[in-house]
Parts: C-alpha cells; sequence; structure tokens
C-alpha cells in the first residue's frame, strides 16, 4: 500500500518534524509536500528540508491559499496566483515530484456564473499542465455544499473527468461532506484515479478528521479502493497540527492493518 503524508499537518513551516515518520515507517513512506508560500518563512524552511522530500516517494499539492482558478487570465488574482505557482515551478525542478493535485477552485460559487467559472478553471487546467510538463496533473474533487463552494456535482466531475480523460485524486472527505456515493465515484472513475486524500468528517462539514472519526467506514472502504485502484498514493490529509506525533503514527499503523501489511514496503521507490 502506498501511504503518503500531507504536510498541512506538520506544525506550520516546520517541515524538519516530519522526519519522525521516516523513522518510524522508512523511506518508502511518501510526502504530500503543500506549498504554502503564503507563510513567510516556509520557503527558507523548505530550502532548510530539501533532503527530507528527495529521500522518498514525494507528491505536490498545489497552493491553495493565494491562487484561485476560477480567476480569468490576467486578472489581479490570477497575477497573484501566478506568484505562488512559480516559486512551485521552481521545487518541481528541485524536487521533481511524480504528481500534483490541482483544485478547480477554491473560493465560492456565483450559480449563475458556473460555467463561466468552469470554463475558466479548464483553462487554467491547461496552463498548468504546460507549465509542468513533467508532473502528472491531477483533478482533485473539491469544494463542500454546505461552503457554497461546490462547482461540480458527482455526476458532473465524473462525466468531465471520463470525457477529458483527466488522472484524478478522489478526496473521499470531499465526497462524503456532499453525500456523493463513493463506491460508485470510485467505479465510474477507475483507471483514471492517481490517488486518494484520507480523512474523516460527519457527513457535512470539511473537518479532516482523523480516519476513524467519523461517517466513512475505512474499514471496509479501504479493501475496496486498493482493488479498483491498487499501487495509487494514498495520501492522509490532516490541516491540524494536533493531529501530528502519536495520532498521526497510529492512523499510519491502522491502515497497515487493514490492508495486512507489515510496514516495510510502503510504496513503490521513486523512479
Amino acid at each position: 500500500m502506498n501511504i503518503y503524508i500531507d504536510t498541512c499537518v506538520l506544525p506550520r513551516s516546520r517541515l524538519e518534524t516530519g522526519r519522525i515518520y521516516r523513522e518510524r515507517f522508512g523511506e518508502s513512506l511518501g510526502y504530500e509536500l503543500l506549498m504554502m508560500f503564503d507563510l513567510p518563512d516556509f520557503e527558507e524552511n523548505l530550502k532548510q528540508n530539501l533532503d527530507l522530500f528527495m529521500s522518498g516517494p514525494l507528491m505536490f499539492h498545489e497552493p491553495v491559499w493565494g491562487v484561485e482558478h476560477t480567476a480569468p487570465r490576467g486578472s489581479k488574482a490570477w497575477e497573484a496566483g501566478m506568484y505562488h505557482l512559480q516559486l512551485t515551478k521552481r521545487y518541481a525542478g528541485i524536487l521533481r515530484p511524480s504528481a500534483m493535485v490541482f483544485h478547480l477552485n477554491n473560493g465560492p460559487v456565483i450559480p449563475w456564473k458556473k460555467e463561466e467559472m468552469l470554463r475558466t478553471a479548464l483553462d487554467s487546467l491547461e496552463y498548468m499542465r504546460d507549465m509542468f510538463p513533467q508532473t502528472q496533473i491531477l483533478v482533485e474533487n473539491t469544494g463542500i455544499r454546505s461552503d457554497g463552494t461546490i462547482l461540480l456535482d458527482q455526476h458532473e466531475f465524473t462525466e468531465l473527468c471520463k470525457a477529458r480523460q483527466f488522472p484524478v485524486l478522489i478526496d473521499i472527505g470531499h465526497a462524503n461532506a456532499n453525500s456523493w456515493d463513493l463506491r460508485r465515484l470510485i467505479q465510474d472513475l477507475q483507471g483514471l484515479i492517481g490517488g486518494f486524500h484520507l480523512h474523516n468528517n460527519d457527513g457535512i462539514h470539511d473537518l479532516h478528521n482523523r480516519l476513524r472519526d467519523g461517517t466513512i467506514d475505512l474499514t471496509s472502504l479501504i479493501p475496496y479502493m486498493e482493488q479498483a485502484a491498487p499501487n495509487v498514493p494514498r495520501v492522509i490529509e490532516y490541516s491540524r497540527p494536533v493531529f501530528h506525533g502519536t495520532p498521526l503514527m497510529e492512523d499510519i499503523s491502522y491502515l497497515l492493518e487493514i490492508t495486512g501489511t507489515d510496514g516495510t514496503g510502503l510504496s513503490e521507490e521513486r523512479e
């Protein structure tokens, strides 16, 4: 099983704290490096810890704060986002991530502008593909209904990705909060799935709870995911540093237990 940790669980701009997981589970444990150039000390801290991300499996999560792909090209919001993306490109050239997660949108969706926002986001996606030609771009199912940020419902997301053959990353927490049928989503997108985000919630809010704290039964879902999309990253995506350390260690061990893995060879070696 390919287990990765999203770095947003680490104390802010203290990427060195992620070393404890490699010490415990080995260099085959992967990282999803969330780019947070909005923090003034993030880049300097990243420079100091490049060796951590060079020593095992790695994927990127594009910047979230400061980037909005529904902003028209050339607008102030687009220019602001390009600052973060150009920095991301610099480190992609250094670290060579296997993939990068892409959000069609981050902000609220205006219903009567939905089609226009989607066209702009898809234009941004093509721009990103040209900008990162050596990195697979994975389109994530983003947006939460209760927050007013959902751009595509399950049918729309599935049909778009199938029609355009987009590689996808399925965020099971987002799907659950939007009352999507997770097994149907996985089944319909089988063959396009390049990864999963793993976290739990109450079925309404995007809480990024621990794996067993919510309404998703991962004990039964994970084996289904393993069968439908083997050998793709399973990224534990917690957004609160309170889960750093012992809680995250316990949850990695839980994933190993339900998949019958002994902790060695967590992920394929990087090419």
